[in-house]
């Protein structure tokens, strides 16, 4: 049903989308999915915050950086055309309705947001990152994806991935410690 869902969303927009064709779409009654969300919004959600967690492993390979340049490379490669045009409606939709927003950030943001934590959790726990950066670290990764996806200031692509987690994880300088040079 999900799979359906989106589906039908990337092929015809949030606007073009009803809980008739999802049902019809996925092989499935009508009041089945009725029973399992209240509304096409739900679904669709529910759909990209499914999606993301199947196509967007959370690497763990013991560096921060590596495990942001993954993490951030496979964003790059699920966004597909059909669901960077779904993923425009749901922020013009935000934009024009808070419950919209609301509905948006608590079914599907803050499902990334949370994976995202977990990657971020574990090098805090390595002492890679302070703890005190870790919310803002996340900020920094979606604002800038966002801004780049919606407002199409750049490209989101693997040089945009591997430029972010050099800049939330800089390698260590290899003079870094040493006194000045004479």
């Amino acid at each position: 049903m999900l799979a359906a869902a989106l589906a039908l969303a990337g092929e015809q927009g949030v606007g073009g989308l009803s809980m008739d064709a999802i049902a019809r779409r996925a092989g499935v009654s009508k009041e089945t999915l009725y029973r399992w969300w209240p509304s096409k919004a739900d679904v669709v959600l529910d759909a990209l915050a499914e999606r993301g967690r199947e196509t967007i492993p959370l690497p763990d390979t013991g560096s921060l950086r590596e495990d942001l340049r993954r993490f951030l490379r496979a964003t790059v490669d699920s966004a597909e055309p059909g669901t960077v045009r779904l993923l425009h409606a749901l922020a013009a939709a935000s934009a024009a309705d808070e419950s919209t927003a609301l509905q948006v950030r608590d079914r599907f943001l803050a499902t990334r947001r949370s994976d995202l934590g977990q990657l971020l959790g574990r090098a805090v726990a390595r002492g890679e990152l302070a703890s005190s950066h870790a919310d803002l670290a996340i900020d920094l990764i979606y604002g800038c994806m966002w801004y780049r996806l919606i407002f199409r200031i750049g490209q989101l692509d693997y040089g945009w991935a591997d430029s972010v987690a050099d800049v939330i994880a800089p390698e260590p300088s290899a003079r870094q410690g040493e006194g000045p040079t004479r």
